[in-house]
Formats: C-alpha cells, sequence, structure tokens
C-alpha cells in the first residue's frame, strides 16, 4: 500500500516563505525599526496559521532583525549607531577572511565572473542606479565569501548582510563617493583574483572603513555627551 506524501517537509517551507514575505518589508523598509509585529494581522495578510507566522518570527529574531519583548509580543529590532558599529566591524571581519580564504580557490571561470560583476557594478553607477549598485555590491561580496569554501563562514555573512541592509535602511546610509566605490572594489576584485591572500583581506577589512570611523565618532560623541549630561547635575 503506497504511503501518504508527510507535509512536515510543506511545512517548513510556508514557515521560510513567510519569513521571506516578512523580511522583505523588513529590509524595503516597509515595517521599520522598533515597529510592532502582529501575529494575527499577519497571519490573516499571509493566510497562514499564526504558528506559521511565530515560526517566521523565530526564525527572523535569529537572524537579528526581530525581537521579542517579554514573550508577549514581536518587534522589529532597532537601529542604532551602536547596532550599526557592530554590524560594520563585524562585516569586515568576515569579509576580510573570506578574501583571504577566496584567494586560494580562483578559478579562470571564477575570474570572469567576478570582473563580469565589477563591470555591472561599474555600469549600475554611471546609469545612477544606486538601488542596483548596491545589490550587486552585496552580490560581488557574496560571490568572494562563496570562493572561500567556507560553510559556516558563508551563513554567519549571509545574517550579517541582512543585518547591513536594514541598517542602510534605517539610516538612510548611500556611499558618499561612488568612485572611490569603483576603486575599491577593482582593487579587490583583482587581489583575489591574483591570489594575494594579505592584499584582499586587508582591502576587504578596509571597505567600510569610512562608515566605521563615523559611527566611531558618533558613539565617542555620545559619551562625551553622556559624561557632560552627568557632569551637569
Amino acid at each position: 500500500m503506497a504511503k501518504l506524501t508527510s507535509l512536515k517537509a510543506e511545512k517548513r517551507q510556508l514557515d521560510r516563505r513567510a519569513a521571506d514575505h516578512i523580511r522583505s518589508h523588513i529590509l524595503d523598509g516597509i515595517f521599520p525599526a522598533n515597529s510592532r509585529l502582529l501575529e494575527t494581522q499577519l497571519s490573516d495578510e499571509l493566510e497562514v496559521s499564526r504558528g506559521t507566522v511565530r515560526s517566521a518570527l523565530a526564525q527572523l529574531a535569529s537572524e537579528g532583525l526581530v525581537k521579542q519583548v517579554a514573550f508577549t509580543r514581536w518587534e522589529v529590532s532597532g537601529s542604532s549607531t551602536t547596532d550599526g558599529w557592530e554590524i560594520y566591524t563585524l562585516r569586515g571581519a568576515l569579509e576580510g577572511l573570506g578574501a583571504n580564504l577566496a584567494a586560494a580557490n580562483v578559478t579562470a571561470e571564477d575570474a570572469s565572473r567576478l570582473r563580469t560583476i565589477g563591470s555591472e557594478l561599474l555600469r549600475a553607477i554611471s546609469e545612477r542606479r544606486f538601488q542596483d549598485a548596491t545589490d550587486i555590491d552585496f552580490d560581488l561580496h557574496a560571490a568572494i565569501i562563496a570562493l572561500a569554501r567556507h560553510r559556516r563562514l558563508a551563513d554567519q555573512h549571509r545574517l550579517i548582510m541582512h543585518q547591513v541592509r536594514f541598517h542602510m535602511v534605517q539610516s538612510g546610509f548611500l556611499p558618499k563617493d561612488y568612485d572611490e566605490l569603483i576603486a575599491e572594489h577593482k582593487e579587490l576584485i583583482e587581489a583575489v583574483i591574483a591570489g594575494d591572500a594579505e592584499r584582499a583581506e586587508r582591502l576587504a577589512r578596509n571597505h567600510n572603513d569610512a562608515e566605521v570611523r563615523l559611527l566611531t565618532a558618533s558613539l565617542q560623541q555620545g559619551d562625551q555627551s553622556g559624561r557632560l549630561d552627568a557632569e551637569s547635575v
């Protein structure tokens, strides 16, 4: 007698699909930082059970995009200067390691693909398609991480890049100098292709230096303001 097909896999897929929909709304800024997420409303809009929504929100919480408050309600995570500093410094560390490892694995086909992505980035910027340029930028770094052949690194990088995009949307961050951005990416691509692991790691780590410096200055200014307020009490 033939057995019925298990629905467990379908249920897990439904959880992931619900998470994908909610995540896209968060990363697009439709659900802003600190906004409340109602299980009932999400359940009605997605036409899935509250249990499925709860599982999806738990997944997004593990990604740092959602938080549960006092075990009673869900909210989109906040976005602060401290959050930004932590995200960008961690991104630099992960991408530095990835570029170092990738430099040992590049084939001629890989080199062609990296250069193609670099050309697409240049074209998007020259045509002032800056949102597309951001997406291509992310694709380039993901491609380099993939060349590291390090599954756990790739998993952690994917999570941090969700948080990077979230911070960019919430803070309105865009690169100030696109010519410099193009030059940085070209150098990184060529260092990886040349197999220069040390230089590739340094370039990847330094890619977010300008943003890290800005966030560090903001943190220091906030600390100083806090001390002055305390002294005036």
